[in-house]
């Protein structure tokens, strides 16, 4: 008994807090600006992070980036096919409310756990640990609003986003201490490197 009961309790507080954030602060300044973020979220988050990046000459930064994302990806497609939730706004729960082509209509896949958490989290905990902590701190703060206006959008769960952070921080955090000690994966970074041309920025 003691674990449906705990397994009630965190569906119906899951519950709450999509209501809560679903409804909270319904008009057009706030719609506008949460399907900014949640658009910076998605793809966008390679061209505001790796491009710079990669421009200021850190090449080794931005390719373990880019494969992090990748491995991110990967994996968080596999576990959201592999649980197959369904997300709030495919009929689950009535009146969740939505915005034109930020809905479940725009979304392909189940909804355990958030990619855009995962991918943002993943990205704060890389600059967290990679660069100076005040950096880590604004993508961190990035990465929840993020989370948030999945939320606020209809289209996940709380449990969604906290899932998809822990991924993202885990995956991290392995990919930055497995990096460090692969000698095997070093050398083929650099033979990658190689074979792309190095531009220098203009002085």
């Amino acid at each position: 008994m003691v674990p449906v009961a705990t397994a009630s309790f965190a569906l119906s507080l899951d519950e709450l807090l999509f209501r809560a954030l679903n409804s909270a602060g319904t008009n057009a300044a706030m719609d506008a600006l949460m399907v900014v973020i949640t658009t910076l979220g998605a793809a966008f988050i390679i061209v505001l992070f790796a491009v710079p990046l990669w421009w200021r000459g850190y090449r080794e930064a931005t390719f373990d980036f880019l494969l992090l994302l990748g491995i991110t990806v990967v994996l968080t497609e596999g576990i959201k096919f592999l649980v197959g939730r369904p997300r709030p706004c495919t009929g689950v729960l009535p009146n969740v409310r939505t915005l034109i082509g930020y809905g479940c209509d725009a979304e392909f896949d189940p909804s355990f756990p958030s990619g855009h958490a995962s991918r943002a989290f993943a990205l704060a905990a890389f600059v967290g640990l990679r660069f100076r902590w005040r950096a880590g701190s604004a993508a961190y703060a990035f990465a929840v609003l993020v989370g948030v206006s999945r939320i606020y959008l209809g289209v996940h769960w709380p449990s969604d986003v906290l899932a998809g952070a822990l991924l993202g921080v885990g995956l991290a955090l392995a990919f930055e201490f497995s990096s460090k000690r692969l000698g095997g994966y070093r050398r083929m970074r650099a033979r990658i490197l190689e074979l792309i041309p190095h531009w220098k920025r203009p002085a």
